[in-house]
């Protein structure tokens, strides 16, 4: 049974311009009849029609759905770059804090390295002045007892006059006689 374009665009659901594309699409424009200013399909070429628009429906519907998939894909990936940034920008943070906490430590060193190197001179300082006192002292020590040696020597040791006494260490030491 034939039909024209019009009347399969009706039975299809479809405008005469989609059916004209399936025609083109298929190389049948120059073997359909004509009848007045109207063109007639056979029942072979309906079928081979009916089924190019099937074909098309379902590619676009193939699209359309590939290209929902994408704008999905798109949005996920957007979230997911923002998520990315976001924590890039929480790690520059850190970063910049950790820098600061390395400045402020190398300050701490810089001035910890003063304070021992004042600590090493008032050490030196201090034994050196303690290493003169100590010999000062020495010196006292061995002046006293030279004195006090000499001093023993001038009195006669047997002299009945005088009674003998006795002297404590730290008069014997510090050159105190008792009397």
């Amino acid at each position: 049974m034939e039909m024209t374009i019009k009347q399969l665009a009706n039975q299809l659901g479809v405008s005469k311009t989609t059916i004209s594309k399936a025609i083109f699409a298929l190389g049948l424009q120059g073997e359909l009849k004509r009848s007045g200013n109207k063109y007639l399909l056979s029942e072979v070429q309906i079928e081979s029609v009916k089924t190019q628009i099937a074909n098309q429906k379902s590619q676009t519907a193939g699209q359309k759905s590939q290209t929902e998939n994408q704008n999905a894909l798109i949005e996920v990936l957007q979230k997911q770059l923002t998520l990315l940034n976001g924590q890039l920008n929480i790690k520059d943070d850190q970063i910049r804090t950790h820098q600061e906490q390395i400045r402020l430590l190398q300050e701490q060193i810089v001035s910890k390295d003063k304070q021992i190197e004042q600590i090493t001179v008032a050490m030196e300082n201090i034994t050196a002045a303690l290493t003169a006192s100590q010999a000062l002292h020495a010196g006292t020590i061995q002046q006293q007892l030279t004195e006090q040696n000499s001093s023993r020597e001038n009195t006669a040791p047997d002299d009945p006059e005088q009674p003998k006494q006795k002297q404590g260490f730290f008069s014997k030491f510090f050159g105190k006689k008792n009397n």
